[in-house]
């Protein structure tokens, strides 16, 4: 912390002048050296590029085998690293362990086209990221502790079915619409074990991170479904009949997940992400039902689901979803005013009226979301039966 932010509050009279010398004493006593740790890891940095340089030069030249037998020592000497490092706590037992299952992750991801390279074999690509998928879910789900690890797995998984999505869609003229719809709701697959699992784990913050990523996947993809719908019929799966039997079957799909998520988790936080699914199920279904490309219906539909993210964020305490809800419903608002006026934006006078709504709608957006924004949740959230998570 900052002897200018320490001075700030003694100024502002919220410490005393012995508060400011406490928390002095406690920061010092607690410093990193960071300048050092910067260092030294810009030296590995620089071994490691010139590692990377070294073997990419001399690539043709370094036996199939022998490339594929020091990757694979790779991969043991990381996992006994991993290992080694399993019964320790604070730094070197949680941040460093993850790093190395990243590492490890990457390392075993990559054998795989490493393998095909040198047997000269190939294959659909969702093939190896399945396998992968397989063979280190458990390690990561089961061992894994920060958000790099969540969001890795969470990648993976969408990442995997939206290749077998590309490659069944090449296979196939017509895709199945329940095909499409399971594939399409892997965010929420996801985002309920991430739910169910947190309730029996003991590292409930990981499953929490699984959760919250997957649920902003789901809401990033469903957020282009909508705008994709509003730029030509059939939308995103370009298929105006097919659209509708898929928001059907999402309807279904995503409103018992809903019921589960909620049957699951009945605090503040359970109730605002079973509203969102519920909207979202909702405006899918009306938008591929109103097959509508007018500018005014999409927005209304965007504006509508987001708003139902806005009731949640503010219902559950995130305050920084609710602040980023404000603004991309004002940035639509805007670019719905351009949509609106386009015959007008040839001129001086459109574009003096466009800009001059640009700056009032950001500034009620602002001073709504200053005004309105929750407290945020405390880290421990009361349960809707007087018991706590």
């Amino acid at each position: 912390m900052s002897d200018r932010k320490i001075n700030n509050w003694l100024n502002a009279g919220l410490i005393d002048s012995d508060t400011a010398q406490r928390i002095r004493d406690y920061e010092a006593d607690r410093s990193r050296p960071l300048g050092l740790w910067s260092l030294i890891g810009l030296g590995a940095l620089a071994i490691g590029l010139g590692i990377i340089s070294l073997v990419a030069a001399n690539w043709d030249d370094i036996p199939g085998m022998v490339r594929l037998a020091v990757h694979a020592l790779l991969i043991a000497g990381i996992s006994g690293g991993i290992f080694l490092l399993q019964p320790r706590n604070g730094f070197l037992g949680l941040y460093l362990k993850d790093v190395l299952l990243f590492i490890l992750a990457v390392l075993g991801a990559t054998f795989f086209g490493h393998l095909g390279q040198v047997y000269q074999t190939s294959s659909p690509l969702w093939q190896p990221m399945s396998t992968w998928l397989l063979l280190f879910s458990p390690l990561l789900l089961l061992t894994g502790r920060g958000w790099l690890i969540s969001l890795l797995w969470v990648v993976a998984l969408l990442g995997t079915g939206i290749a077998h999505w590309g490659w069944y869609e090449q296979q196939t003229a017509e895709p199945s619409s329940i095909y499409i719809a399971l594939i399409t709701s892997l965010p929420v697959f996801a985002l309920l074990v991430g739910v169910l699992v947190r309730n029996i784990s003991t590292r409930e913050a990981f499953w929490t991170q699984v959760g919250q990523f997957a649920l902003a996947a789901f809401v990033a993809g469903l957020s282009v479904k909508l705008i994709a719908d509003g730029l030509t019929k059939g939308g995103l799966f370009g298929s105006e009949g097919n659209g509708g039997e898929i928001a059907a079957i999402h309807l279904g799909l995503w409103s018992v997940a809903a019921v589960l998520n909620y049957s699951l988790n009945r605090s503040a936080t359970g109730i605002a992400i079973a509203t969102i699914l519920v909207a979202a199920a909702l405006a899918s279904f009306v938008s591929s039902i109103a097959q509508s490309t007018e500018p005014l219906g999409n927005a209304i539909i965007f504006m509508a689901f987001w708003t139902a993210i806005g009731w949640g964020a503010n219902h559950a305490g995130w305050r920084n979803v609710f602040q980023v809800v404000v603004a991309i419903i004002a940035l639509r608002l805007i670019i719905l005013s351009f949509e609106l006026a386009s015959d007008l934006l040839s001129s001086g006078l459109g574009l003096i009226l466009a800009g001059i709504i640009t700056i009032v709608i950001a500034v009620i957006a602002y001073r709504f979301s200053k005004a309105f924004a929750p407290v945020k949740a405390p880290a421990v959230e009361q349960t809707r039966d007087g018991g706590s998570e």
